[in-house]
């Protein structure tokens, strides 16, 4: 469990605004996301991850993060609300960037209306189970059923599940009467009570040990401790992390957010290190897209840039609709949504009626028949061409390649005395960052597609370009469909004159027969 650490944190994400509300940048909602994915890529076990369930997964946000994941073959997407995911499901379908950079391993996509408390055949053979902020808003009878299904039917090797922290409630104004920080919520735990939960969990099955984590630090220089805005279990299958310990592990990382291991449950989480670490990040929200993305080899500048940009304030249509006076909604501005008087989470849920997070409505009761699993969508997304061709022939197309781009930098390799590029092989080998090639292989791949290569290692190609083409590719055929008139080329390298053009006209003229003003008729 000591493994299961990160590099990223968000130590410094807590302010105070010019009205001395407390405020989070990133928001809440995605320090959320980018800890649980930033867990699932640790390099000691991402590749043992292939199937992946996210419970409550609502509008489909977190898969955006989710698919990026290398390894995993199947996501299914769970919500009670069959609604919500018939307006969201276009959410997971291929964009065209997943079509011209096609992934190595499958991936299957599946967007089922089903419970969390409810098994399934398709929740079979998972591998991880993913609960953002969903457990709070289960009735307790739905939630008694929670550790059966997950625990005892599904069993991944590593599911995590995170709620809000009540200690932290004390940071917010504009809570509900009854203390809570959004009307769904059917509880808000403490950091004892929430362990606790989890200690019951590893009585029920003692095959699995917990960690914990916080997400949404306190301000800095805080004289009270509440912990986190959220907290955040990760439960492991024991003879998972016997496997793991047979495989090689990577240099372990430092910590992201307090996190206190309890392989009895028995300890809450305590407050992160004080030290934050700045790695780099490739992930961040795209204000024009109002989406969190993935950067694509991008400047380190730039992506720092792109990070440091504010979105625009976004609202809940189910929140507002609450609201009764003007200065309810000035309270309102700028609040998140689980943490009132925090950064709003740009969510929004176009429908006439107020929407609960659990799938009940504030007009009627839960169907009973929704608990039955029902499949709303599946796809599956592009995949790259299996990669045949053996190794000599791939060190030779990548060869060819890097000389045919190091000849455009034709100051530096041209030999204009001699008519030849002179480019080291040694330069080309190096280029070649993924196959890794030595000179004693790459040499004789060369010489035997007839490249020259001199004593000193250098490869020669003549001066004239092939990639320029032949004479023919300049010729422009000014001729018609039906092979009338002269044309720019056919021996003759220029444009036809004035006479010509004129007999090419009259030519086309005779060609055509009576025009439409020689025959009014055809008018008509």
């Amino acid at each position: 469990m000591d493994r299961i650490q990160l590099t990223y944190n968000f130590d410094n994400s807590c302010y105070y605004d010019e009205e001395k509300k407390i405020r989070f940048e990133p928001p809440v909602y995605e320090q959320r996301y980018l800890i649980v994915l930033r867990l699932l890529e640790l390099d000691f076990w991402q590749s043992s991850f292939k199937k992946v369930v996210e419970f409550g997964c609502a509008e489909m946000k977190f898969f955006t993060l989710l698919k990026t994941l290398p390894s995993v073959e199947q996501i299914l997407q769970v919500d009670i609300d069959e609604e919500l995911l018939n307006k969201w499901q276009h959410s997971v379908r291929p964009l065209f960037v997943d079509f011209i950079q096609r992934r190595q391993n499958p991936l299957s996509v599946e967007v089922w209306r089903g419970s969390i408390s409810s098994a399934h055949e398709c929740l079979k053979d998972t591998d991880v189970v993913v609960g953002i902020e969903i457990i709070e808003h289960l009735h307790a009878d739905v939630l008694e059923g929670v550790p059966e299904n997950v625990f005892g039917f599904m069993r991944p090797k590593v599911a995590m599940f995170s709620t809000p922290n009540a200690e932290y409630n004390v940071m917010f104004d504009g809570l509900l009467e009854n203390g809570f920080r959004h009307d769904d919520h059917k509880f808000e735990w403490t950091r004892a009570q929430f362990a606790e939960w989890c200690d019951d969990i590893l009585r029920r099955y003692p095959d699995y040990l917990v960690k914990y984590f916080g997400i949404g630090p306190p301000p800095k220089d805080h004289p009270d401790d509440i912990g986190f805005v959220s907290q955040l279990a990760v439960f492991v299958r024991k003879d998972f992390l016997d496997e793991l310990e047979v495989l090689s592990i990577g240099q372990d990382s430092e910590p992201v957010a307090g996190g206190s291991s309890a392989e009895g449950g028995t300890n809450p989480p305590d407050p992160p290190p004080s030290e934050p670490a700045q790695p780099e990040s490739k992930i961040y929200f795209d204000e024009e897209a109002r989406e969190i993305v993935v950067a694509r080899d991008e400047d380190e500048a730039e992506q720092a840039e792109v990070q440091n940009v504010l979105p625009e304030v976004g609202v809940f249509r189910d929140d507002l609709e609450d609201l009764e006076s003007p200065e309810a909604f000035e309270d309102f501005e700028g609040s998140d949504h689980d943490e009132p008087n925090a950064r709003m989470i740009d969510y929004y849920i176009p429908v006439e009626r107020s929407r609960n997070d659990s799938g009940n409505y504030d007009d009627e009761p839960l169907d009973p028949s929704s608990h039955d699993y029902k499949l709303l969508y599946n796809v599956d997304y592009p995949v790259q061409d299996p990669d045949n061709r053996s190794r000599s022939e791939k060190l030779l197309d990548e060869a060819e390649y890097q000389i045919r781009r190091l000849k455009f930098l034709e100051e530096e390799y041209y030999n204009y005395e001699q008519n030849q590029y002179q480019i080291p092989l040694q330069l080309v080998a190096d280029c070649m960052v993924q196959l890794t090639p030595t000179l004693e292989e790459l040499r004789p791949i060369l010489t035997n597609a007839s490249y020259r290569i001199s004593d000193q290692n250098m490869v020669l190609v003549t001066g004239e370009d092939e990639s320029v083409g032949s004479d023919d590719d300049f010729e422009y055929d000014l001729r018609d469909d039906d092979d009338n008139g002269p044309a720019f080329g056919d021996g003759e390298d220029r444009w036809p004159n004035e006479e010509e053009q004129a007999a090419a006209a009259k030519s086309e003229d005779s060609a055509q027969g009576t025009s439409f003003q020689e025959d009014e008729e055809l008018w008509d």
